[in-house]
């Protein structure tokens, strides 16, 4: 009796959990033991291990993993001053500049549940520095804020609180924006962004599947 009660707590709980896998498609394409196929394996990993945790835990977790991959200039990976690279094309080239990081977090945390629409590509100006950036601005609505997702710093905080960035225009699958007035958040014109549609045509195929 006892037996039986236990297979079937043991049968519920895996009805009811996902694992994330990486894609046969994607698997097949990589050489085992190579750097590529160990990065993409570590990732994986990843997902299951911060799958359980809270929301906060899991923007954190995923914004500093992603981080510390390395970053590198499109001209180094892929002969191209402005490419931008899928979420494979990211990992197993283990490294990208500023778009490439906002594609494998925008990924990753909608893997784990944020709808893409609360997740923008947001184009900056440096004030300090100077020149343009690209960071993920994910909208929190409790908060009605936009946290920043940056891959030169480690820490979350609202856009408000970053006196270093001014946001130039935001986009996402349902259109650009910008701030306006009194912080308003304001639907502008559609842009031109090449390097993007281009980027969403060869990611046709899912990098993570859950079972």
């Amino acid at each position: 009796m006892f037996r039986l009660f236990f297979l079937l707590i043991v049968s519920f709980s895996a009805l009811f959990s996902n694992e994330f896998y990486l894609n046969p498609y994607f698997q097949k394409q990589l050489k085992k033991d190579t750097n590529s196929y160990n990065i993409l394996k570590d990732y994986v990993k990843f997902l299951n291990k911060i799958s359980s945790l809270d929301r906060q835990q899991q923007i954190e977790k995923i914004n500093s993993y992603i981080n510390a991959i390395v970053p590198k200039y499109d001209i180094y990976n892929y002969k191209n001053e402005e490419y931008w690279a899928t979420p494979f094309e990211f990992f197993a080239k283990g490294g990208g500049d500023c778009e490439d990081y906002v594609i494998a977090k925008k990924y990753t945390l909608h893997l784990l549940g944020i709808p893409s629409k609360d997740m923008y590509f947001n184009i900056v100006k440096e004030k300090y520095i100077g020149g343009d950036h690209m960071v993920l601005s994910l909208y929190v609505k409790k908060k009605n804020t936009f946290l920043v997702l940056d891959n030169l710093s480690t820490i979350i905080l609202p856009f408000d609180k970053r006196i270093d960035l001014k946001s130039t225009f935001l986009f996402n699958e349902n259109g650009f924006f910008r701030f306006g007035k009194n912080k308003k958040f304001v639907k502008i014109d559609n842009i031109d962004i090449p390097a993007y549609i281009e980027m969403k045509e060869r990611d046709k195929n899912e990098l993570v599947l859950v079972r």
